[in-house]
């Protein structure tokens, strides 16, 4: 049994899309998958994504705290790719475009995502954009 967390606009589930901003996400949705199956799926708001800054590590505490093993992202920094190192959450990349967290679950368990170990954005790279961009 594992927990993979992912980035989401909204309210979080199943149906919702990733968002590609780890620390700017409104939410975290958790899949624990059990014998290659969803066996339960929560949704937590992600109460940094405001912040001024530190909001990376404060997503990464959020994910911590929930007990992922996986996390899957679009865009990561530095500083939260560091943290989920120390935390041993392993790292998988989103292909791109408008995934929901389904079809981004059903791209893990057939192993066609890459497995990364560092940051893929530079620092602040989610700041600067307004509170209109979700994605």
């Amino acid at each position: 049994m594992y927990k993979i967390a992912i980035p989401t606009c909204g309210n979080g589930g199943l149906n919702e899309v990733m968002n590609k901003r780890f620390g700017r996400c409104d939410s975290f949705t958790f899949v624990t998958i059990e014998n290659n199956q969803i066996t339960e799926v929560n949704s937590i708001e992600n109460h940094a994504k405001g912040g001024t800054g530190g909001v990376g590590i404060q997503a990464t505490q959020i994910v911590g705290n929930n007990s992922s093993d996986e996390v899957i992202v679009g865009f990561l920094g530095p500083n939260a790719a560091n943290s989920l190192n120390a935390l041993n959450i392993k790292i998988y990349q989103s292909p791109g475009g408008e995934l929901t967290v389904k079809e981004l679950i059903d791209l893990r368990l057939n192993k066609k995502l890459q497995l990364i170990t560092s940051a893929n954005v530079g620092a602040h790279q989610g700041m600067g954009r307004g509170s209109g961009y979700r994605r």
